[in-house]
C-alpha cells in the first residue's frame, strides 16, 4: 500500500512538473472555412446613415478587392466565408472636457461567419483612437480599418492559432501608420 501511494505521488509530481515546463499549449488549427476561403462576401452591419461607417465599409471592401487571394461575391450563399463589418461605439468611454466637444470612442469589429452553418468562427476588433478634430478622426478611422484588414489577412494566411504569431502582436510597417 505504501509503495502504491509513493508511486501515485511520484506520477502526480512528475505530471505537475511537466505541465509547469510547458509555457503555452500547442497551437490549435485555424477553422477550415477561414483557412480555405477564397470567395468572400462582405456585409455592412453598421449604421448605414453614418458617413464614417459607410467610409469604413468602402475602404475595407477596396482592400479586399485589391487582394488577389480573395474574390468578392455579391451573394453570401456563393461565398466560402461571410464577413460582417460592425461599426460600434465603445460604451462608457468619452473624450472631451464638456458636453459640446465630447466624442465617443469607436471600434470596428469584423465577424467571420461560415455561410453554410451560420456559425461565428472568429471576431477581430480594432479600436479607433479618439480625436476631436475631424481631420484626425479621418486619419484614425483609416488607420483602424487598415489594421483590421491587416489582422484579417494575417489570420487567413495562418495555419494555426499561435499567440506568438498573432496579427495582434505584429505591427504595421511605418508607411502604413497614420
Amino acid at each position: 500500500m505504501k509503495h502504491r501511494i509513493a508511486a501515485i505521488s511520484f506520477v502526480l509530481l512528475f505530471s505537475s512538473m511537466s505541465l509547469l515546463a510547458q509555457s503555452n499549449p500547442p497551437s490549435a488549427p485555424l477553422p477550415a472555412a477561414i483557412a480555405n476561403a477564397h470567395k468572400i462576401f462582405l456585409g455592412n452591419a453598421g449604421d448605414t446613415d453614418n458617413q464614417d461607417c459607410l467610409r469604413a465599409y468602402n475602404e475595407f471592401y477596396a482592400s479586399l478587392s485589391g487582394d488577389a487571394h480573395y474574390q468578392l461575391v455579391l451573394d453570401p450563399a456563393a461565398a466560402d466565408l461571410v464577413l460582417e463589418l460592425h461599426y460600434e461605439v465603445r460604451p462608457g468611454e468619452i473624450v472631451g472636457h464638456n458636453s459640446v466637444d465630447t466624442a465617443f470612442a469607436r471600434q470596428f469589429r469584423l465577424v467571420l461567419i461560415d455561410p453554410h452553418t451560420h456559425t461565428i468562427l472568429w471576431n477581430l476588433t480594432e479600436f479607433e483612437d479618439n480625436a476631436l478634430l475631424q481631420s484626425n478622426r479621418n486619419k484614425n478611422l483609416d488607420a483602424a480599418v487598415h489594421q483590421l484588414y491587416y489582422d484579417f489577412n494575417g489570420l487567413t494566411q495562418a495555419s494555426a492559432v499561435n499567440p506568438a504569431t498573432s496579427p495582434r502582436t505584429q505591427h504595421l510597417p511605418d508607411e502604413g501608420k497614420k
